[in-house]
């Protein structure tokens, strides 16, 4: 009887702790570096609180480490220490550091093939080198041009017809750029190009016919089709003068938002953002068309898996792949504007009803028909910087176009060479 009831209390200790093992076991931490700010914010801390309930043996902690640049200057520190998160929220344009170097491997293997086949080609091909896939699109979105409605009425515009085209572009321009207060000076401008460097210029180049790499490498700036593009964008400040000279992009940003400049290209991103904090009637149209052409920039961002560790690494990547699940990727582009990266999103009857009644938000998407990545180059940074910097050197100093374009391209290709 004592042998048998030691038995007993020995079996039942040994249930009761593994029984307090299982319960108490350490959940798996994920540290999640994301660049979303201002009214993203809140609904990628929302997805991460879901994905932690529905999960409860793992823990996603987003961490908000500034915006794009901000993040990509602090995920490059981390990189050379070794000591980057998890999973980050990487910018397409900035991809190509972390695989060169070895840092990032191809998923290809770990994709299901239900979301591989669901999700656009267009999508995967800018997260994809050398024929493997490296990240998951995840904040995709086109360059869409915003406009006052509002503004085009006092004008004598019709709102519901934006410029189609440069030329257009233009002559409604001269409409929308006027001395209110009779000072002799403009105080209320038509349009602004931001000089946020290739954002900028390269739907313009490309619809000029130009492209930024040479078929040996080399970037070439001193071309006939940058020269004209240059060119177009200089007239609309110095020729038809309907765009400000020296305006910040901060202070064209509360331009817009107060009424003094009229249109502009923007990020689709933000047309959630737009609609609901602008004090006037937001319209979206693409961007206008130059010879014929229309090109729109496919940017935005990826979810992308750094984690050594095999089990930590599995669940980093089930996190990934639930962010971009069909029901994610709708409210991702209902409730801020990123396009649905997944077919079935696209079609799904959801989407097509939001959009009927929210036509504004239809123009991003139908942009990716004709939108282009940008350049992607282990120097994108640096790149951009210095097409950045000329930008401003031209418009401010109104310097010298082929010298400048010479300089910069000297100064490119002595960079990645």
């Amino acid at each position: 009887m004592r042998k048998g009831f030691s038995m007993k209390k020995v079996i039942l200790v040994f249930l009761f702790v593994l029984a307090a093992s299982n319960m108490y076991a350490k959940k798996i931490e994920i540290s999640f570096w994301h660049s979303l700010g201002f009214h993203v914010k809140e609904l990628i801390e929302q997805m991460a609180e879901e994905y932690n309930t529905d999960h409860p043996k793992v823990k996603v902690n987003p961490v908000f480490q500034g915006l794009y640049e901000e993040m990509q200057v602090k995920m490059l520190a981390a990189a050379v220490t070794r000591q980057l998160p998890d999973v980050a929220q990487v910018q397409i344009e900035y991809l190509d550091p972390y695989v060169e170097n070895g840092i990032l491997d191809p998923i290809d293997d770990e994709i299901p093939s239900d979301l591989r086949e669901d999700i656009l080609d267009k999508f995967w091909g800018v997260v994809s080198r050398d024929g493997h896939i490296y990240a998951v699109p995840f904040c995709i979105s086109t360059t869409v041009f915003f406009y006052n409605a509002d503004i085009y009425k006092e004008a004598g515009l019709d709102p519901e017809n934006p410029p189609r085209t440069w030329e257009e572009m233009i002559r409604m321009g001269k409409k929308l750029t006027r001395d209110t207060d009779g000072d002799g000076k403009y105080d209320k401008y038509a349009m602004m190009f931001w000089a946020d460097g290739f954002y900028g210029i390269m739907p313009i180049f490309w619809a000029n016919g130009g492209e930024f790499f040479s078929p040996d490498g080399k970037v070439v700036l001193t071309s006939d089709e940058m020269v004209r593009t240059i060119r177009m964008l200089m007239d609309l400040i110095f020729k038809y003068r309907i765009m400000p000279r020296n305006w910040t992009d901060w202070e064209g940003g509360q331009a817009f938002l107060t009424g003094d400049l009229a249109m502009g290209s923007f990020t689709g991103a933000a047309i959630s953002y737009g609609e609901q904090n602008l004090p006037w009637t937001l319209k979206i149209a693409p961007l206008p068309a130059i010879n014929g052409k229309r090109y729109t920039v496919l940017g935005g961002s990826a979810l992308t898996n750094f984690s050594s560790n095999k089990k930590k690494s599995r669940a980093v990547n089930d996190f990934i792949f639930w962010c971009v699940s069909k029901e994610n990727t709708i409210r991702l582009h209902e409730k801020i504007g990123y396009i649905p990266v997944r077919k079935s999103a696209l079609d799904s009857l959801e989407l097509k009803a939001f959009l009927r009644e929210n036509p504004n938000f239809a123009v991003s998407i139908e942009g990716v028909e004709y939108a282009r990545p940008l350049p992607a180059h282990v120097e994108y940074y640096k790149m951009n910087k210095l097409i950045r910097d000329m930008l401003q050197r031209l418009i401010l100093n109104e310097a010298d176009i082929e010298e400048e374009l010479a300089k910069t391209e000297r100064q490119i290709n002595d960079l990645i060479e």
